[in-house]
This record gives structure tokens, sequence and C-alpha cells, in this order.
């Protein structure tokens, strides 16, 4: 405690940013972490410590310290998509834009043969007292060590390394190139109702994407009045916000039919605008409502109804919203509907 600036921490299998919480201050620490090890071995007048340290020490080598620096690397990149992508007004189109920027900077780490790595973990082994092994990178990018020196790291093990970590890189760009492409075919069924499309877009390359959709939902959506609304919304929007149609989002433009009270004559367009918003754009939302719904519904409240069960998830995951709401006038409401004096 005297010497780390930040604790060290485990990871959990249910949470997605422990991995990478965990990873960041050993990676970031490890000098001083070796060093506490060193001393715990030197110092403590236990055996167990003693032992447990050692035990430890051995197992910090240079595989070890590879991996740490690389997975601190490639978890850092995960966990920053991941919290832009738990953003609660994050729409597909922006979310598969997040994942294909996720996915060049891995395919572009990826690419680099980790040299730099390899160059941080060799001065790290120096610095340390580790190994007497050292490594230096040639014109071709090839990984060697110096003639004479047995006993340290081989090339078959470097080859090794590179070969686990670009096969881990592997799933992760495949998995992302699965999501981008899903979230893409989605986002693009309903990419016309952007502002800047419906600036662009001629009224009939505009029917002609809305009857597309209006197929996709034809048990939520009346297609031919949906075409006719489409285009005379566009009118109407380039109308309104002439300045700020390019940048509008689908958010603002179903805002703007609130505002101006066109719920009845758009009454199709406000729905497609209410199913893109309201498609999630991760589970993250599903398993925190389970979470809650597993903290309310315990073995004291066994008996309790449906109703009251998602009354109270919903104050409980909309906490915030709960927060704002006013006493008084609810009290006031209620007493108004349960009052039996006819008012003269």
């Amino acid at each position: 405690m005297k010497t780390l600036k930040v604790s060290l921490k485990g990871h959990s299998d249910t949470r997605w940013s422990s991995k990478s919480n965990a990873i960041k201050p050993l990676s970031t620490q490890i000098k001083e972490v070796y060093g506490v090890l060193k001393n715990m071995i030197a110092n403590s007048l236990n055996a167990e410590p003693s032992s447990s340290a050692q035990s430890l020490l051995k197992n910090i080598n240079l595989t070890f310290l590879f991996y740490l620096d690389v997975w601190n690397q490639i978890l850092g990149q995960i966990d920053r998509a991941t919290k832009a992508l738990q953003i609660k007004t994050l729409t597909l189109d922006k979310a598969a834009s997040l994942i294909q920027a996720l996915k060049n900077s891995l395919q572009e780490f990826r690419n680099t043969e980790f040299e730099e790595n390899f160059t941080r973990t060799s001065t790290l082994v120096t610095t340390l007292g580790i190994t007497n092994t050292s490594m230096r990178l040639k014109k071709k990018k090839r990984l060697e060590l110096y003639e004479g020196q047995d006993d340290g790291i081989h090339i078959s093990e470097v080859q090794h390394l590179r070969i686990n970590i670009n096969n881990a890189v592997d799933v992760f760009i495949n998995q992302l190139n699965w999501r981008y492409e899903k979230l893409m075919e989605v986002a693009d069924d309903f990419g016309f109702l952007s502002g800047a499309s419906l600036y662009n877009m001629s009224t009939i390359e505009l029917k002609k994407a809305a009857m597309d959709l209006a197929m996709k939902y034809e048990k939520d959506i009346n297609g031919a009045e949906f075409i006719d609304e489409i285009s005379d919304f566009q009118n109407v929007v380039k109308s309104i916000i002439p300045d700020h149609i390019k940048s509008a989002t689908v958010i603002e433009l179903l805002q703007l039919i609130q505002d101006y009270n066109l719920k009845e004559s758009y009454p199709n367009v406000e729905i497609v605008f209410r199913i893109f918003l309201t498609m999630p754009v991760t589970a993250a939302t599903c398993e925190r409502s389970f979470s809650k719904l597993k903290l309310i519904k315990n073995y004291l409240r066994s008996t309790m109804g449906q109703e009251r069960l998602s009354n109270l998830s919903i104050l409980s995951i909309e906490n915030e919203v709960a927060g704002e709401i006013n006493f008084e006038d609810v009290i006031d409401e209620f007493a108004a509907i349960k009052s039996r004096k006819v008012k003269l």
C-alpha cells in the first residue's frame, strides 16, 4: 500500500471493464510489484508469504511481461470502445462507426508485429534483472537474440508468442467484422431518415427507400401512407430547419415532430423514428435490468405480485428520472383521482 499508487484489482466474468481494470495497474506498476515481492522474500519473518512471493517471482519472466504489455494495450482499446457503446443516446449508425474504428485500431496493432512491445519488454527485463537475454530488431522486422546466449527466450518461443497474440487478435477482428456487418444492415435500412439524406436524396430515391423499409416492418407501419408521408416530411424539414438540416440527427428530427405537433400529420414517420431509436446497440441495458430485478426480487419478497415487481423495477432502473419527480404533485393527483366528492 505504501509503494503502489493504484491498488491491484481482480477481474470478474460479468463486468466488461474488469479485465482492463485488472491489467492496467499491474502493467504500469510492474517494477514496484517486483520490488515489493523481493522485499517480502528478504524481510519476511513468516515462511508462508515469503514462499508465495518466490512463487510469484518465478512467473514474472519475459513471456509474462510481454503478454502483460500486449494485453494492456489491446484491452485498453476495447474498454474505451465498450464504454462508448454504452452511451444511452447512441444510435446504430454511430455504434457501427465505433466498432469499425476499433477494428481498424486492432488491425493496425496486429500489422506492427509487436516490435514496440518486444522492445519495451526487453528493456524492462534488463532493468529488473530477470534474465541476461538481449533482443534486437533487424530491418526485416524480425526479432532475434544475440548469438551465444542460450539462457533466455529462443527464437521459437518468440514466434510462439507472436502466433498466440495474432490468433487472439484475429478472433477479435472477426467478431467485430460480424458485429459491424449486422449493425450496418439495420442502419442502412434507416439511413434515409437522417437530415443529410433528407437534404440530398431525390423524392424518387426517398420513396424507394421508404418502400423497402415498409416491407420489412409491415406489421408496424402502413406502407402506402408512409411513402406519401416521407416525401411531404422532407419538404417540411427543409422549410423548418433549412440551415441545420444537413447536421440533423434522427433524434433531433423526432423532437421536431414533437415540438411542432406533427405526430397526427406524420404518424408512420414518427413510428419509424421510434423504432430506429429504440433498437438496442448492446445488451448492457437488458443485463442491467436483470441485475436490478435480482436485487428487488429476493427471498424476502417471494410473494410479490407481477405488477408491483414491474413498477419497482422501473423505479429502480430509471432512478434518475424518478429522483426528479415532485412527490407533492403525485400526491395531489392521486388524491384527485380517489376523491369521491362531486364538485358543484
